[in-house]
């Protein structure tokens, strides 16, 4: 019979579901109970209750809750139940264990074991991935691809995404002046308004200059969701592929094409060498429109040096690549799983580990100042190094070696 009182405490902020904290309260509890003994179970009872709720307390998202109780089992663990050397983000459960003029950190991560569980832990959820705009295979059986003739398809108006002008689909290659900002404008706390870093222009000004700074002579489009994506060209799903367990870091660039926003370059590194798996510019289903270069750093694709789409994705998907087992590290990394046409499980996204305020995602140069003391994107982007860039964010949050290349 389950005893009342392994539940978890109601707290005002729940880092994760009730049922899902109620399932690690019985694991901590049956975990102690190995460890001391079954005469103790019901002592055991308080003190998984007591555990459970300080991981909660700490942990702003769930990722964090998930990742704080995977260190604290491994912890109990490996201190045979000794309370006395147990920390919970950081902060002993016995005061006064800590020396004068130490910190106490989350411990260094030195084998694939630790690495591997501590990654686990911040796997997106379900719920979580269908909130932060990734499409999932649930998604498709609700979102039936239309069956508009082509021609109904194609006079359908849509919103221009850098000028907001309505145009026809059949029109995006008719010339134009497409008036816009290139870059997204940024709340100034002190003047309490918005401005775009690339001309200095604010919502407050009346000038023409606060309408765009920059004119592209077509108006561009990107579409959302499985039903218009998988027009283009449709979804691959990674539970049909077999393979090797692995961890790879995913960065993706982007153009805008006749048929909307696709990939040009894909790149994938791998987490535990350091090493760069895979970097080609790639030619989109679409006729080009504009290769965003001053973004993607891509300003010319010619046949005899890139790949089209379709052989990108054989050439990464399989045995030793992107597979069912792999853990894919992304950054927005809805954005780079839609333009691949990929379902995936195993995401981690530092856009969702780092919210700000719960809603805020923070740019991956400025996470890559504040957690690495790096400088990046100061001119063109460059997807080898903003994969490797938003690996290494992974790797100090979880405390694991950036340069260590050979592991046991």
């Amino acid at each position: 019979m389950v005893d009342p009182l392994l539940r978890p405490v109601d707290l005002v902020h729940q880092p994760a579901k009730f049922q899902d904290r109620y399932k690690i309260v019985h694991k901590l509890h049956e975990e102690l109970v190995k460890l001391k003994g079954a005469k103790y179970a019901k002592k055991l009872i308080k003190l998984a209750v007591m555990l459970e709720c300080r991981v909660a307390k700490s942990s702003k998202t769930t990722q964090i809750y998930r990742f704080t109780v995977n260190v604290l089992i491994r912890d109990l663990l490996k201190h045979k139940g000794n309370i006395n050397e147990i920390s919970i983000a950081g902060k002993p459960l016995i005061a006064g264990k800590q020396k004068v003029g130490t910190r106490i950190d989350v411990p260094l991560l030195e084998n694939i074991g630790s690495v591997m569980e501590a990654l686990n832990g911040l796997i997106l959820t379900q719920e979580q991935m269908e909130k932060n705009g990734y499409i999932t295979r649930g998604q498709t059986e609700d979102d039936k691809i239309e069956s508009l003739n082509k021609d109904a398809f194609e006079s359908k108006y849509i919103d221009c995404i850098r000028c907001k002008m309505k145009f026809q689909r059949c029109d995006v290659k008719k010339e134009v002046t497409c008036k816009y900002h290139p870059s997204k404008r940024q709340y100034n706390f002190e003047g309490k308004f918005y401005e775009y870093p690339c001309c200095g222009e604010t919502t407050l000004s009346v000038s023409p200059q606060r309408l765009g700074c920059k004119v592209f002579e077509h108006h561009v489009y990107k579409d959302e969701g499985f039903k218009l994506l998988s027009k283009i060209s449709p979804f691959f799903d990674t539970k049909d592929i077999d393979g090797v367990t692995n961890v790879i870091s995913i960065d993706c660039e982007m153009g805008f094409t006749t048929l909307g926003y696709e990939m040009i370059r894909l790149t994938l590194v791998d987490f535990f060498t350091n090493k760069v798996l895979f970097d080609q510019i790639t030619r989109p289903v679409g006729e080009i429109l504009d290769l965003n270069s001053e973004y993607s750093g891509v300003h010319q694709i010619k046949d005899s040096e890139s790949l089209s789409y379709n052989d990108a994705m054989k050439n990464v998907l399989g045995n030793t690549m992107i597979n069912k087992n792999s853990i894919l590290i992304g950054h927005g990394f809805e954005n780079d799983l839609n333009v691949m046409r990929l379902f995936h499980d195993k995401c981690i996204d530092t856009a969702v580990m780092f919210l700000r305020k719960e809603t805020y995602k923070q740019a991956l140069k400025d996470l890559a100042f504040k957690m690495l003391g790096v400088r990046i994107q100061t001119g063109e982007h460059d997807s080898a190094i903003d994969a490797i860039t938003t690996m290494n964010i992974v790797k100090k949050h979880l405390n694991i070696p950036i340069d260590r290349q050979e592991w046991s």
